[in-house]
């Protein structure tokens, strides 16, 4: 499996004050260009499998991606931000959201398959603001679905992600062989390929944003 590991756009958190912060926001302007930017380079990426988070951000991210490849993407219900969809902001804030429901999310992109989980009441159904250490047991449990349906076929995954989760997950894969926080921000719409033959990881490299031009390069998350 040749996994790439990719950051949503600019959204309207990432560009105003935290304590303006909404649960589930758009992608800004400059987000819009950023995921049209990437959706231009996957047209000559090889990608058999497109993956992306429920949230609004990263399917407006993977929508253009999808018309550029002509790849339905999976919408899994188990791949999103650190918190979920809470309400508020600071260390306080835990009312959760309900997120989008099945009909939202396939009228942003209606060639998307969803979890069976992801139903009309929203994916996240109003649960509580989600721990750091929930965080981090969910995304072992992502890692071990990614390996179970992939494994090692050799197939290039493309997964539209979100910083703090994007984070974990590489802690996850890299364990004590790296410290993630040293290789630089968390930029939006950047490409991290990680690539594993079935029993071992192997990062091939690291955020690239060279598919975009400098104007367009966002994301200071460390």
């Amino acid at each position: 499996m040749q996994l790439y590991l990719v950051r949503h756009a600019e959204s309207e958190n990432n560009a105003r004050p935290g304590y303006l912060r909404v649960e589930d926001p758009a992608l800004t302007a400059v987000g819009r260009l950023q995921a049209a930017a990437l959706a231009q380079w996957t047209r000559t990426a090889h990608i058999d499998t497109l993956i992306t988070s429920p949230f609004l951000r990263t399917l407006q991210t993977t929508q253009p991606v999808t018309e550029a490849t002509g790849i339905g993407p999976l919408v899994w219900h188990d791949v999103y931000e650190c918190g979920g969809c809470y309400r508020g902001h600071g260390d306080d804030a835990s009312e959760g959201g309900p997120g989008l429901g099945a009909s939202k999310i396939r009228e942003i992109i209606p060639g998307a398959t969803l979890d069976t989980s992801i139903t009309e009441s929203g994916w996240y159904a109003g649960r509580k603001r989600e721990t750091e250490t929930e965080h981090a047991a969910r995304c072992v449990t992502v890692l071990d679905r990614l390996i179970a349906t992939f494994g090692n076929r050799g197939e290039h995954i493309f997964a539209i992600v979100h910083a703090d989760f994007k984070r974990q997950l590489l802690v996850e894969i890299l364990g004590s062989a790296a410290d993630v926080t040293a290789f630089g921000p968390m930029r939006n719409t950047g490409i991290t390929k990680i690539d594993f033959d079935g029993s071992r990881w192997r990062l091939d490299w690291f955020n690239s944003v060279s598919h975009l031009p400098s104007r367009l390069i966002t994301g200071v998350q460390w």
